[in-house]
């Protein structure tokens, strides 16, 4: 038989049921309401940073690598073949001009101008030979040519005096004519022997002007055998810092081979590489800036651009107008940048993390929040972006990455 369940027992399941309803509409609200923070995010104000959009100048800049190298730096190249001897200095030495630096085997070379030598005093011996002898012949030419004006004159006096001794008939006509003749045939080989006395003159001068010539040749010879073998001790020619040098010593080097490398490093350019897809935007002439550290920026143009390409890369090379400046150090990186365009009056923002592509989202400060705005950029530079569309001078502009909130709209600012 049924019983009638009792008051208090009643009140407790009631209870119990109205805490079970109450509890389920709590849980209910407190997930929409993390629905709804979850839906619009935020963010503190300390983890962004922003810029203002302004008016002015934007430079439009190609970046490049490079690496501070000496403006001036002299290769030592192996006048001859031969082999190393000895390495007297080495890499990061000083060295002062005359200073030694690697000393080349010179037995060849010594060899080659002792025959020289020899060679050139023989030549000399025969010049000297060859002036006695033709000396020789000019002067007995000359003699006989005396000898003969001495016989022309006689006979001009007799044919004179023999012609007057004809007109006053105490000669016959006979002895005149022969006279006459005889006078004639002296005068003709007095010629003939003038005439041998000018060649002879000129072939001596051409047979002397050939042996000289020849021996000018041979004493040439003989300086530059002098000079490689002066060029074998392989010796700086300038004050510097030996950047490279020949590491081996018994090495065989072949004419016109690097032996070493001499720098002076009181002055400075760079050397840079970009990709090749840029190159053709460069120009000899073009300013560059060239970034050493945070504090010193060098003002510079480009000298000239290798035309080969490496890997995907192509070098070019940065004159600085300050290649002495402190800060400059052999082989320290830089970064380039090279100026291929200017806006004088734009709008523009620094540029962070901006920029990664030609039109982007932007977040843009409204009050407490952050509103995503449709941007297009124009000329990009290493320190400010160009902002064609989207911004308005005033505009605080977040500058950080912002990639974790690709996709959202409107951001809560929170102190």
């Amino acid at each position: 038989m049924d019983r009638e369940i009792a008051p208090g027992v009643r009140h407790r399941k009631t209870a119990k049921k109205i805490a079970a309803v109450v509890i389920g509409v709590a849980a209910i609200v407190f997930s929409f309401a993390a629905t709804v923070s979850w839906l619009r995010p935020s963010i503190h104000r300390r983890d962004v940073q922003t810029a203002i959009v302004e008016r002015g100048a934007v430079d439009a800049t190609l970046q490049a690598s490079g690496t501070i190298v000496p403006a001036d730096e002299k290769v030592v190249s192996a006048p001859v073949e031969s082999r190393v001897l000895r390495i007297v200095r080495h890499a990061g030495d000083r060295v002062r001009a005359g200073d030694e630096i690697v000393q080349l085997d010179n037995a060849a070379t010594r060899l080659q101008l002792e025959q020289l030598e020899e060679q050139l005093a023989q030549k000399r011996n025969e010049q000297a030979q060859l002036r006695l002898k033709l000396d020789d012949g000019v002067a007995s030419l000359r003699a006989q040519i005396e000898q003969q004006s001495l016989d022309a004159d006689i006979a001009r006096f007799k044919a004179a005096q023999n012609e007057k001794l004809h007109h006053e008939g105490l000669v016959a006509k006979q002895e005149t004519l022969v006279a006459t003749t005889a006078s004639k045939k002296t005068e003709i080989v007095l010629a003939q022997l003038r005439d041998a006395l000018l060649r002879a003159q000129r072939s001596a001068e051409a047979q002397i002007a050939a042996g000289e010539l020849s021996t000018r040749i041979t004493e040439k010879q003989c300086d530059e055998a002098r000079r490689q073998l002066d060029l074998a001790a392989m010796r700086a020619d300038r004050d510097g810092v030996i950047t490279w040098v020949v590491p081996d010593a018994g090495a065989a080097v072949r004419k016109g081979d690097v032996i070493a490398r001499i720098a002076d490093l009181s002055s400075y350019r760079v050397a840079a590489t970009i990709a090749d897809m840029y190159v053709a935007r460069l120009s000899p002439g073009m300013r560059t800036r060239v970034r050493i550290d945070d504090q010193t920026t060098l003002a510079g143009t480009i000298s000239a651009i290798e035309p080969r390409v490496d890997n995907g890369q192509a070098k070019f090379y940065v004159e600085l107008e300050d290649r002495a400046n402190k800060k400059l150090r052999n082989d320290v990186r830089v970064d380039v940048f090279a100026l291929a365009g200017r806006s004088p009056n734009t709008l523009s923002v620094r540029r962070g993390a901006l920029g990664q592509a030609q039109t982007e989202n932007v977040f843009v400060v409204r009050g407490d929040h952050l509103v995503a705005v449709p941007v297009r950029w124009g000329l990009m530079g290493e320190e400010a972006i160009e902002a064609l569309s989207g911004l308005r001078a005033g505009d605080e502009v977040v500058t950080s990455n912002m990639s974790d909130f690709n996709g959202v709209k409107e951001l809560k600012v929170k102190d």
